[in-house]
């Protein structure tokens, strides 16, 4: 993999001094999606916190990957705390290949990136519907109560009023079912409900997290998301052409910001559903092409028709931490700013012609 792995590892360090994770000490914890941005920086937090703070969990990993295309986690899966196991969470799981129960479940399955989940609409429910549902099945036997962690998503508040941005988890979204995208957004939203029920049943220990515009180091070099894009256009075609105009609203998340509120919300959190976004630098499209082609000193140039797999996304992405700060005040001392994200990202990708 040829990657930086010392930005995560900082990150890591960094998260380690800020947020409270004794109650994981001994215990097994469960991450799907582990090739995945958020789930691969997941499972980097978890194997830290076994080397440098003697945690001893029995960790699972796993993703649709066979064990030696896991690109992300290639480092991680040949440890003897970890276990990996291959699975396509479209389709149902029975069982889990390990004999323990599962303390905590993070599902970080589904794809983040448009040009992914549009591929293969059919699939993208699935990924979603089934496999939390399998899991849900599965933990929910177990003799030991299991707490789990569904990662869902922003779009489900659908194309929010400026009114009602920033928007709180208790605004009621609307999605056109002919959207491109609702195969995404209302399999997101179905699974939420599924989880609710299990939730409900109280066999299963729950939250929901809906995430929104999370980048950082970790991310592979094929990744379609905007931020990702602009980044390699700046390195390798040395000009950013965008797509359109760039006039959409954004707040950015830094994955190990992100990470922080995850396990708050899961270990700490009071309330079923959580936000999960940046609220602290709000920024246009076409300002973030601006930002990130200043470190490599290339020209921005505006489109004019946006491509199919961007022309229903929201014009507005801001979310309300409220509920969250709330309940945990200290949030937000150490928010990792774009500048400095966007060059942890360069990092990760061991790019050396940017302006450091």
């Amino acid at each position: 993999m040829n990657y930086n792995l010392s930005a995560i590892r900082e990150d890591c360090s960094n998260l380690v001094e800020r947020i409270d994770t004794k109650k994981l000490k001994g215990t097994t914890v469960l991450v799907t999606g582990a090739n995945g941005l958020i789930g691969g920086f997941l499972c980097d937090f978890l194997c830290f916190l076994n080397d440098h703070c003697r945690y001893g969990m029995n960790l699972i990993f796993t993703s649709k990957s066979e064990k030696e295309n896991a690109q992300r986690i290639s480092h991680l899966v040949g440890r003897e705390d970890v276990t990996y196991f291959s699975w396509d969470c479209s389709v149902s799981l029975e069982s889990l290949p390990l004999s323990e129960d599962v303390n905590y479940l993070f599902f970080c399955s589904g794809y983040g990136q448009p040009r992914k989940f549009l591929s293969d609409k059919i699939r993208t429910m699935l990924v979603n519907i089934v496999g939390i549902e399998s899991l849900l099945k599965v933990v929910a036997r177990q003799e030991k109560k299991c707490h789990v962690l569904f990662l869902s998503t922003s779009e489900i508040y659908g194309d929010v009023p400026e009114s009602a941005v920033p928007t709180s988890e208790d605004y009621k979204g609307v999605c056109d079912v002919e959207n491109n995208r609702a195969c995404y957004i209302l399999a997101k939203a179905t699974a939420e409900v599924v989880c609710q029920e299990y939730f409900a049943s109280n066999k299963v220990n729950g939250k929901v997290a809906r995430v929104a515009l999370v980048y950082g180091p970790g991310s592979f070099r094929d990744d379609a998301r905007v931020m990702q894009d602009f980044i390699l256009k700046a390195h390798e075609q040395k000009e950013i052409q965008m797509m359109d105009e760039g006039e959409s609203l954004r707040n950015y998340l830094y994955i190990s910001d992100c990470v922080e509120i995850l396990i708050n919300c899961l270990l700490h959190g009071t309330q079923s559903v959580y936000n999960v976004g940046g609220d602290s630098e709000v920024i246009s499209i076409y300002n973030l092409a601006k930002k990130i082609a200043a470190n490599f000193k290339v020209p921005v140039r505006k489109g004019k028709v946006a491509k199919e797999f961007i022309k229903n996304a929201p014009k507005r992405v801001g979310l309300s931490m409220s509920r969250y700060r709330k309940e945990f005040p200290l949030y937000g001392a150490h928010i990792t700013g774009l500048n400095k994200g966007i060059k942890n990202v360069l990092r990760w990708y061991n790019f050396k012609n940017f302006n450091s």
